[in-house]
């Protein structure tokens, strides 16, 4: 078969899309989402599949897990994407950030920030020799050092007065760490992820990525089930918050399949009030993800501690 607009190879599609043809063959196995045509090993998808696969790849990227996605049909898919674009976008913390990996890590994000970075410093003597006319108005910064002691995190609180802070260290003793945190300050061990960053980061500024509208999840499905199945503690605290956050995540995609089938239906009132229930759930979920973030965080600061 020659590849024409109606047929497209899966390097095509991965290409058309931004979806890996790792990530389409992932699918294919685990959701029987099969191309339209095969001639031995090559794969054809059709022009109706790229359609189909480009808004799936819009709602993954905005937090929507595939799984809930790929039974639903094109009118329900069209419904979710236009309620997330009425939707009002989350309020962004506005963060400054110390330290070269921060900046990279910023700036070749592949995704949207739920922080907006309002002020960079590539190197701690910059950040120290600057005025930091700026720092009044950031809700928070996040700062990267070398090693974590308490006299480093004094003289940056000295030079930020109020303005809450988030370290990224590469090294602590055990001494020096539990110092650090008795103070209350949030610590991640580099090299930490961007979500991570922005969890400590909501955590510490006492305010809220959530108020304005619905908030994308932190951990996926499969990395709940991770972090419940390895749970040690006598407590099984963070057992119980993953059984928690999933029983949200359902409800949240529940209410979110009311509000489409209400919107299909005519009833547009119905429709904006499911999705309302939809966002308060997720902001309910998201507050719990803040909290085994903490545990999740604590668990492996004592894992490299000794």
């Amino acid at each position: 078969m020659q590849e024409d607009v109606d047929y497209y190879r899966i390097g095509t599609i991965a290409r058309l899309t931004g979806l890996s043809v790792e990530r389409l063959r992932a699918w294919e196995r685990r959701y029987e989402f099969v191309p339209a045509h095969r001639e031995g090993k090559t794969r054809y998808y059709s022009q109706e599949q790229l359609d189909r696969l480009q808004k799936i790849k819009r709602l993954v990227d905005a937090g929507h897990a595939i799984s809930s996605l790929v039974d639903l049909s094109d009118q329900h898919l069209d419904a979710r994407l236009v309620s997330r674009t009425t939707s009002t976008t989350p309020l962004a913390l506005r963060a400054g950030i110390v330290g070269p990996n921060l900046v990279v890590m910023e700036q070749t994000l592949a995704t949207p920030s739920r922080l907006s970075v309002a002020a960079r410093w590539t190197n701690m003597a910059n950040f120290l020799d600057d005025d930091l006319a700026t720092a009044g108005s950031l809700d928070v910064i996040v700062a990267q050092v070398t090693v974590l002691t308490p006299e480093t995190v004094h003289s940056i609180r000295k030079k930020t007065g109020k303005t809450p802070l988030v370290f990224l260290y590469q090294y602590a003793t055990a001494t020096q760490l539990d110092s650090v945190q008795n103070e209350g300050v949030p610590v991640l061990k580099f090299p930490a992820n961007w979500t991570e960053i922005e969890t400590a980061c909501a955590s510490v500024a006492q305010t809220t990525m959530l108020s304005a509208g619905p908030v994308d999840a932190v951990f996926s499905d499969e990395e709940l089930i991770a972090i419940g199945a390895s749970d040690k503690q006598e407590s099984g605290l963070p057992r119980y918050l993953v059984d928690a956050i999933l029983q949200l995540n359902n409800l949240s995609e529940f209410a979110l399949d009311c509000a489409d089938q209400e919107r299909i239906d005519g009833s547009s009132e119905q429709g904006a009030l499911a999705e309302k229930v939809h966002t308060e759930v997720t902001r309910a979920r998201a507050q719990l993800e803040l909290a085994l973030q903490l545990l999740v965080n604590s668990e492996r600061q004592r894992a490299t501690s000794h």
